[in-house]
């Protein structure tokens, strides 16, 4: 936060250093009434406490680092890396996540935030994020937060009122990664909206013990094995 923002007491964007903020989608504010869209780069809770988690990983380690995103939003700045695709389905270029045309190990991260739950096959989408991350990479996830529900709710097909989501994640997801990518050690994280004070969960999956290691270093606290809410 700038020394000015400070002094007023204003709570300030970590993405773009904004101080003035709208409501979010259909009009919707933070349940202390606190607004909830940044009015400068239109990120919302999400995108601000992951970015906080990227700057806690320390983005210049991405300068080499060739990156896949799927689905646009402001979380990471694609001036970070060496490279970076943005993949948008259904638009040209737009690659299906089920089946990824793209070579094993082709790149370094992989960021899929907010897709998964759009898919109808979210086993193979899965095996198929993790088999384009190179050996000492990761894979960013992130969805609406699961502990909000005990059980998953899969529809079999994508629900128009739920925003076309085949599903809606509950607690139950960890049996889900378990059975999914039984080999695959993931990482949950949970960080607080500094403009909102809302906290919210994602997933950090990395191919390797050494990539492993410098992710708990880097986060301490906020991160931790991810075995379910009441491991």
């Amino acid at each position: 936060m700038t020394a000015y923002a400070a002094a007023l007491g204003q709570p300030q964007c970590p993405i773009c250093a904004g101080t003035v903020f709208g409501p979010g989608p259909k009009g919707r504010t933070a349940p202390n009434g606190a607004m909830p869209r940044c009015a400068g780069c239109q990120s919302l809770e999400r995108h601000r406490i992951f970015r906080i988690m990227f700057d806690r990983l320390g983005v210049e380690t991405f300068a080499g680092w060739k990156a896949i995103q799927f689905s646009p939003d402001p979380t990471v700045d694609a001036s970070w890396f060496a490279s970076h695709e943005l993949s948008v389905y259904g638009e040209p270029g737009g690659l299906d996540i089920q089946a990824i045309d793209r070579p094993d190990a082709a790149y370094d991260i992989a960021i899929c935030s907010h897709v998964l739950e759009h898919v109808g096959d979210d086993r193979a989408a899965l095996n198929e994020l993790l088999r384009i991350v190179s050996s000492d990479g990761m894979l960013y996830l992130a969805f609406p937060d699961p502990f909000r529900e005990e059980v998953t709710r899969d529809w079999g097909f994508p629900k128009p009122e739920k925003h076309g989501h085949w599903r809606v994640y509950g607690a139950d997801v960890v049996k889900r990664f378990a059975a999914y990518i039984p080999d695959q050690p993931v990482l949950a994280y949970r960080g607080e909206d500094p403009v909102t004070s809302e906290s919210e969960g994602a997933f950090l999956l990395p191919r390797s013990a050494g990539r492993h290691r410098w992710i708990v270093e880097r986060l301490g606290a906020s991160v931790s094995l991810f075995a379910g809410p009441s491991a």
